[in-house]
């Protein structure tokens, strides 16, 4: 499997500002981070793929580690898929 490539200054600027942004899910289903960190996601990657530097949402660490803990499928089933995540993300902080 190929390595993902590093992210772009430009991508890097961006990230930042989307972790800004705090836990996406903390928004759309009322989850309390309660201090959580906040952690970058990258969607699609499916269970360890490369990495698109462009399709990221902010998570907090717990709920980061749950797609680990439940699987992506029963994640998306709880809290939401990454697509509407995306989505939000994007009208948040669109690509340019």
């Amino acid at each position: 499997m190929a390595k993902a490539k590093p992210p772009t200054k430009k991508q890097i600027e961006r990230r930042e500002r989307i972790r800004e942004l705090g836990c996406i899910v903390q928004r759309t289903r009322k989850h309390e981070c309660k201090g959580w960190k906040i952690e970058m996601h990258h969607c699609g990657t499916n269970a360890g793929g490369r990495k698109n530097h462009d399709k990221q949402i902010p998570l907090c660490q717990w709920l980061h580690q749950e797609i680990s803990r439940l699987s992506l499928r029963v994640w998306e089933t709880i809290w939401g898929t990454e697509e509407e995540h995306l989505a939000i993300v994007e009208q948040e902080e669109p690509l340019s």
